[in-house]
């Protein structure tokens, strides 16, 4: 079987960074996956990022922040 491949697939394999991906609640930072799961809390958006990106190494998606 050969895979052919679709003029916008490429537009799904590079990361974009979604400002509606986190939010504060009671003073506490939240974010929300893919599938619409709010995880959290974290004490700040930082922490939230750093738990997202976790989240995203962990599912074998890319993360947001650079490793270096």
């Amino acid at each position: 079987m050969t895979h052919a491949s679709r003029s916008d697939d490429l537009r799904f394999s590079i990361p974009v960074e979604r400002s509606d991906r986190f939010y504060v609640e009671n003073g506490e930072w939240f974010y929300t996956t893919r599938e619409n799961l709010a995880i959290g809390p974290y004490p700040s958006q930082t922490k939230a990022r750093q738990g997202l990106d976790a989240y995203l190494e962990y599912m074998g998606e890319t993360t947001l922040t650079p490793s270096g």
